[in-house]
């Protein structure tokens, strides 16, 4: 199951930038629907979010403690899934309501909720989302459809190859790097390659998840590629297991996969990033009509399993590298 995204008020853990807003989120007794939900073909569940965007005189703090200027009671409102087929018919169906634990903070940290459907998306249709207010059947907020990432070639990875290892080839800059490289996502935008790094603790094997470079993708572009620096990498590793001080074996396998999001949840991230600045306001992307927030595609499942270095020899082996790093390989 994928996990949902916290509200943009609470926490948050691919061209139009700068979508103004034609309503005050500060309107008196005016409650603005926030909605979050993204769809992975590959999850069982899929998560929607949605709250209320209401400020009133006073401090934010003060408003943002109280359950009840966040969230819609239960049975308030009524998020449904439209599937759009090629035939023109039209199907949907209703999400469920539940409610989740959320971490202390300044904002309510009582159970939040959230709702959810394990209906199979097909990746063929195209989907919408609609928000209505039960008392009245009011809509509050509604999406246009949205086609999901889907792969046509048969194999996705193009490097690391079936035949190749993971590991760090000879720059012009000097600092070896792993070419990772794959065929371009019908409807993907942005790519993020992620490594699963493999050890052994006594008899048990566990692994480390690592970060690799965001790639943007071009529209026209049949292949898409990033390169994972070995200086990077080693970093990362460093870091992920500077924790844990027992004594590791060096396992020579790793997962190499792929996260990849639609051109919507690409701009909304930037819409993000670029208005981190205290010294600088940015109007955050929204595709979410009558409301605020995102509804986009992404894809997390798509993967390939492959041996890695094994080598020992110094300067360059992966193996001698790793055993430098002092995080207890042996």
């Amino acid at each position: 199951m994928k996990k949902f995204l916290l509200p943009l008020i609470a926490v948050f853990s691919f061209l139009i930038i700068g979508c103004e807003v034609e309503f005050s989120p500060n309107a008196e007794w005016k409650d603005v629907p926030v909605v979050y939900c993204l769809l992975d073909q590959d999850d069982d569940t899929i998560f929607a979010r949605v709250e209320k965007c209401f400020l009133g005189e006073g401090s934010i703090y003060q408003y943002g403690a109280v359950s009840d200027s966040l969230n819609y009671p239960e049975g308030a409102v009524r998020v449904t899934l439209f599937e759009h087929r090629p035939n023109g018919t039209l199907d949907s169906s209703d999400f469920l309501y539940t409610t989740r634990n959320h971490q202390d903070g300044v904002f309510a940290n009582s159970q939040q909720p959230v709702y959810y459907s394990t209906r199979p998306l097909n990746e063929q249709y195209t989907y919408s989302l609609q928000v209505r207010r039960t008392s009245d059947n009011s809509l509050l907020a509604s999406t246009d459809p949205i086609p999901l990432i889907r792969q046509e070639e048969e194999g996705l990875f193009i490097h690391p190859s079936n035949q190749d290892r993971f590991k760090f080839l000879g720059r012009t800059d000097g600092d070896p790097a792993c070419q990772l490289e794959w065929y371009r996502l019908v409807n993907g935008r942005r790519y993020q390659p992620n490594v699963r790094f493999y050890y052994a603790e006594e008899e048990d094997t566990l692994y480390v998840d690592l970060r690799g470079p965001v790639t943007i993708a071009s529209t026209t572009a049949n292949r898409v590629g990033a390169a994972y620096s070995r200086s990077v990498f080693l970093a990362d590793l460093k870091e992920a297991l500077k924790d844990d001080p027992n004594p590791k074996r060096y396992i020579d396998e790793v997962d190499i996969y792929l996260t990849a999001c639609d051109e919507n949840l690409n701009v909304y991230l930037h819409s993000i990033a670029s208005g981190s600045s205290a010294f600088q306001t940015s109007d955050t992307y929204t595709n979410i009509h009558g409301g605020l927030g995102i509804f986009a595609a992404r894809r997390t499942h798509l993967y390939r399993h492959i041996g890695s270095d094994n080598s020992l020899v110094p300067p360059n082996g992966l193996q001698y590298l790793v055993k430098q790093l002092g995080v207890g390989f042996e």
